[in-house]
């Protein structure tokens, strides 16, 4: 297969070939390339407003969740230490009931 040559001369030429065509579009459809315009406007903040609110949602469960891990946390603490206290309270009394044996 034989490659197609292409100069530096015929590659300033389509590209100013192109930017005639455009330029032309552009004055034959005013209405048109304005709402192109619009449009990609639009489409660019939509796009930025989605983002910024998909990463605050991030952000927020992110927060929630290390709330959720330390209040779990803290939850846990506070059981063993009425469970140790509970132990000890069993082990007192057990203590004093073994004490008050009266002749056994």
């Amino acid at each position: 297969m034989a490659r197609k040559k292409t100069t530096i001369a015929g590659a300033v030429a389509a590209s100013v070939a192109d930017a005639v065509t455009s330029a032309i579009d552009a004055l034959a459809h005013p209405a048109t390339t304005v709402q192109q315009a619009r449009n990609a406007i639009i489409g660019a903040t939509r796009r930025a407003a989605v983002s910024a609110t998909r990463k605050a949602t991030a952000t927020k469960r992110r927060i929630a969740a290390k709330k959720g891990r330390i209040k779990r946390s803290v939850k846990a603490a506070a059981k063993t230490a009425k469970r140790k206290a509970a132990a000890r309270k069993g082990a007192v009394r057990k203590a004093v009931k073994k004490a008050t044996r009266h002749g056994r």
